[in-house]
Order: C-alpha cells, then structure tokens, then sequence
C-alpha cells in the first residue's frame, strides 16, 4: 500500500490513578529501573529499533535513522537531566531491551513520553506492561493523579497497534482518536 493511502491517527489515552493499578502477569525475568545518565549511550543504541516496525513512517519522514535516533535523544537527555522526569529501562544479560519515558506536571497530572518501546524479538514477553507500570506506578507515588499518552500511527486506520492494545489492557481509556492529514 503507498503511504499516500495510508491513514494517520492520533490516539489519546487518559488513566485516572487513583483507581488501582492492574496486576502485571509477565513471566519476564529481566529487571527494570530507573535509567541513570550512564544509560545514554546505550539507549542511543537502541532507541530507534524499539520503535520499529510501528514508528518506520516517522523515521523515513524525519529523514532516516540517524536524524531519528538524534531528535529521539535529545528527549531522552532531557528526561535524564529533569528530576520531574524518569525513563524507565529494561535490561535483560545486561543489555537494555525496552524503555519508557513518565513526566509529572503541576496540579497531579502527567504524561507517558514517547509511550512504550521494547527491541523487535523481546515482544510477546509482558516487558512492555512491566515499563508501563512502573512508568504509572511512579507517577501515582509522585501524586500524579491523572496520566495521558498519545499516540500516532500510521498504516493502522482501522485496527489498533500492539502499543495500543497494551495501553488498554492497562487500563488506558482512549479520550481521543483523529484522523491526521500529513
């Protein structure tokens, strides 16, 4: 299909915190923490393919992997640098296989940055759930109360993404969902 008839949306999800968290039902055994300064360099490594295949359109419009991998960092570095923001990884053998960005604003609200990105082979596994709830459970001790996310796609006009059925099944309630011309 050419990208010319392919559909843009943009999804906005709301979780309200103050309703209990779901129960994460991963069997996954790596660890995830807090990413530290020390991360970056790894995260550079791996930012871009975390986000692929859903996010290739967005790749190929900012202008390929290097200026991706560029504009995607200098979030992460801004997220690394601002105590009122957090990345959360996941390591498995000692190597970074997921992340997620939280950032807490003024009156208890909050926002999942760049929602949930885990490496293509580690799908499947329950990591990205993990990220998402420790992303959540991080905001709500922050006393964050109310979290959004949006999401774009492309390509998915008319079914969901696998991030977007995770945001869901997390209890995510879709607030929002447009058509956007590009």
């Amino acid at each position: 299909m050419s990208s010319k008839n392919r559909k843009v949306r943009n999804i906005g999800f709301l979780w309200h915190l103050e309703e209990a968290l779901p129960e994460s039902r991963s069997k996954n055994k790596g660890t995830i923490r807090a990413a530290l300064p020390r991360d970056r360099g790894l995260l550079r490594k791996i930012i871009v393919e975390a986000y692929l295949p859903e996010w290739s359109w967005w790749v190929r419009k900012i202008g390929g992997k290097e200026k991706a991998r560029d504009d995607l960092m200098s979030y992460v570095s801004e997220f690394l640098r601002d105590r009122k923001k957090r990345i959360f990884v996941a390591e498995e053998g000692g190597k970074i296989i997921g992340f997620s960005g939280a950032a807490k604003y003024n009156r208890g609200t909050g926002t999942i940055g760049y929602g949930v990105a885990v490496l293509p082979g580690f799908g499947k596994r329950g990591i990205g759930s993990i990220l998402l709830l420790a992303a959540l459970d991080w905001l709500k001790k922050s006393g964050v109360r109310f979290v959004t996310l949006e999401e774009e796609t492309f390509g998915f006009a008319n079914q969901d993404t696998p991030a977007m059925v995770l945001y869901k099944n997390l209890g995510g309630k879709v607030i929002s969902d447009q058509p956007v011309t590009k």
